[in-house]
């Protein structure tokens, strides 16, 4: 999901005016600035005056999806203190602001001989407060409310600041969630497992630090966010992109087993297991392989065969993108999120080639306005 062009503080811009600053404006500005921020995401005091750039980086696959690399000259509560850093745009008549997400901050490095002292600063994704052990077993009852049981945890972990989507309300768990105590198990696991059950993503944290939890929605339902074209008088994207693809061990055919519903009927298709073969899309289709089927198997606690589908289509759909991926540049589009889904059209190429219709699964904004670095994955 991209920043909608026109979220606070841009919401008294029009979407023409921030895609212009973006994409068609042939001389803009960058700028950047600074906030300290509480655990409740309000600003204590906005530091740009200490802050003299770095970058922020994404990776929608890992544990925590965002960071940043900061350069400060105030010294902070190292290890508490929240920032959230944001770039400007402006074409010299018109300016937007782009808050870059919150982050926990250390400072590994402190270099002397300034003054004020410059500390070199690795900011951590506001999620990791959920990524600390939960050095103890965790149970939630059967018939509990599955967004509460997530909101309960949120809460306990001192989050304020929180969207939950209300699609899955009033779903409850068929039977208990049990986490043993786990030397591994983080709270944000658990969060996580307990939002599957009812067919939402893992919970992220957004621009402004807010964390969101919402239904799983298949890529290729979702519309278009982003229209890069490589026609000269809107191209902002680099005409070299190095292109990557292994298909060699890619599953073709999924069979998912509800493994939650221990007092219920043995699991048959259509009621508790759901099974999909790929066999004509893309590469690693059964027609691709002359016939070869590779099964994985998904073992899935869901609150019901709906959940289960969707979350097989999770596993599904990410093992369908991961073959072939496209690194490459673009001038500095701070909309860029989760998981945003994203076109490239090639006015020069002919037919199919002329399109890519993508995953944007990571990406690395500097601070100062220069090009970005893309991984996209194809869908």
């Amino acid at each position: 999901m991209m920043q909608p062009l026109t979220a606070s503080p841009r919401d008294q811009m029009t979407a023409a005016q921030v895609r212009w600053l973006i994409q068609d404006c042939p001389a803009v500005e960058a700028g950047n600035g600074c906030e300290l921020v509480d655990q409740n995401l309000e600003t204590i005091d906005d530091i740009s005056d200490d802050f003299t750039g770095g970058t922020v980086d994404r990776r929608s696959y890992n544990t925590l999806h965002g960071s940043a690399q900061l350069a400060i000259a105030r010294t902070l509560d190292w290890g508490t203190a929240i920032v959230r850093p944001y770039l400007t745009l402006t074409d010299g008549t018109i300016s937007a602001r782009f808050n870059l997400g919150a982050y926990y901050t250390s400072r590994p490095q402190r270099r002397t001989g300034q003054d004020p002292p410059a500390h070199a600063v690795v900011g951590y994704d506001i999620l990791d407060r959920l990524n600390d052990k939960t050095g103890t077993a965790y149970a939630v009852d059967a018939g509990v409310e599955v967004l509460t049981a997530v909101e309960t945890i949120l809460r306990d972990r001192g989050y304020t600041r929180y969207i939950l989507d209300p699609a899955a309300a009033g779903k409850t768990l068929p039977s208990a969630y049990v986490s043993p105590l786990d030397d591994d198990k983080t709270w944000l696991t658990i969060v996580n497992d307990l939002l599957k059950t009812v067919g939402y993503q893992g919970v992220w944290s957004d621009w402004n630090g807010y964390l969101r939890a919402e239904p799983y929605a298949r890529p290729a339902e979702r519309p278009v966010e982003w229209l890069y074209t490589l026609d000269p008088a809107q191209a902002i994207i680099s005409p070299e992109r190095a292109y990557t693809l292994d298909t060699y061990a890619a599953p073709n055919r999924w069979v998912a087993i509800r493994a939650n519903d221990i007092d219920g009927a043995p699991p048959v298709e259509g009621a508790g297991i759901f099974t999909w073969e790929n066999q004509s899309a893309g590469p690693t289709s059964i027609d691709a392989r002359d016939g070869r089927v590779i099964t994985r198997t998904l073992r899935i606690s869901a609150a019901d065969q709906a959940a289960l589908e969707t979350q097989a289509w999770l596993d599904i759909d990410a093992d369908m993108r991961r073959p072939q991926t496209i690194t490459h540049t673009t001038g500095p589009n701070p909309l860029h999120w989760h998981f945003d889904r994203v076109a490239l059209d090639d006015p020069s190429a002919d037919g199919a080639e002329r399109w890519a219709d993508v995953l944007a699964t990571g990406w690395r904004l500097p601070l100062d306005g220069g090009d970005m670095d893309h991984e996209w994955t194809v869908l």
